[in-house]
C-alpha cells in the first residue's frame, strides 16, 4: 500500500475516531465512575467487539447489514436502549462519599469487559465504516494484505481516542472527590449516557 493511500486513511479514520460516539462516550463515563485502570477492560472489551465485526467484514457478511434497513434498525435500537438502560440505572443510584466508593466491591474485570464488548457491538456505526470505508482503500489482488493494514491502523487510530477520553473521565473523577462532591457522579455519567443513547439514535444509513 502507498504511503500516501495510507496517510489519507490515517486522517479519516483519525477524525472518525475522535468525534464522540457510543464507545468514545461509554469509556469517559466509565472512567469518571471507576477511575481510568477499571476503564481498561472496558476498552480491551470495545476492541475485541471491533474485531469481530471486521471478521464479518473480511468474510463479506458486512453487506448484509448495511443493504438491510430492518438489520440496521435492529442493532441501532438495542445499542439505544442498552445506553439508556446503563443511564436510568446510574441516574437512580444513591448518592455515595468518598468512603463508600472505598468500600465497595470493584468491578471486576470481567464485567468490564463484557460491557465495552456489548457496547461496542451494539453500534452498527462501525461496521458500516468498515464496509464502505476499507474498500476504498484496498487493491483487489493485495486484498488480505491490505484489509490487515487498515484494520491494525483503525485499531491504533481507536485505542488511542478511547484513552484520551478515559483520561479525560479519570481527571473529571479525581476533581470531583476532592471537592467532596461524590454525590454528582452518578449525574455526570447518566448524562454522558444519555448522550451517548442520543447519538447512536440519530445515525443515519
Amino acid at each position: 500500500m502507498a504511503f500516501g493511500t495510507w496517510f489519507t486513511y490515517f486522517l479519516l479514520m483519525t477524525a472518525i475516531a475522535y468525534t464522540p460516539g457510543p464507545m468514545t462516550m461509554f469509556s469517559m463515563s466509565t472512567s469518571v465512575r471507576n477511575g481510568f485502570a477499571r476503564t481498561l477492560p472496558a476498552i480491551l472489551g470495545g476492541s475485541c467487539a471491533y474485531c469481530a465485526q471486521m471478521v464479518v467484514v473480511y468474510f463479506g457478511l458486512g453487506a448484509i447489514v448495511q443493504g438491510s434497513v430492518v438489520v440496521f434498525n435492529c442493532i441501532k435500537w438495542v445499542g439505544v436502549a442498552y445506553l439508556l438502560a446503563l443511564a436510568l440505572k446510574s441516574w437512580r443510584s444513591p448518592p455515595m462519599t468518598v468512603g463508600d466508593m472505598n468500600a465497595r466491591p470493584a468491578p471486576t474485570p470481567r464485567r468490564q469487559f463484557c460491557l465495552g464488548f456489548a457496547t461496542g457491538m451494539s453500534n452498527p456505526k462501525s461496521i458500516l465504516v468498515f464496509t464502505v470505508l476499507f474498500p476504498q482503500f484496498i487493491e483487489p489482488a493485495h486484498y488480505t494484505g491490505h484489509f490487515l493494514i487498515l484494520a491494525a491502523s483503525f485499531f491504533v487510530i481507536q485505542g488511542s481516542s478511547a484513552v484520551s477520553y478515559a483520561l479525560f473521565g479519570a481527571r473529571a473523577f479525581q476533581w470531583l472527590r476532592g471537592r467532596s462532591l461524590e454525590h454528582i457522579q452518578s449525574k455526570v455519567t447518566a448524562t454522558i449516557l444519555c448522550g451517548a443513547a442520543g447519538m447512536l439514535a440519530a445515525s443515519r444509513r
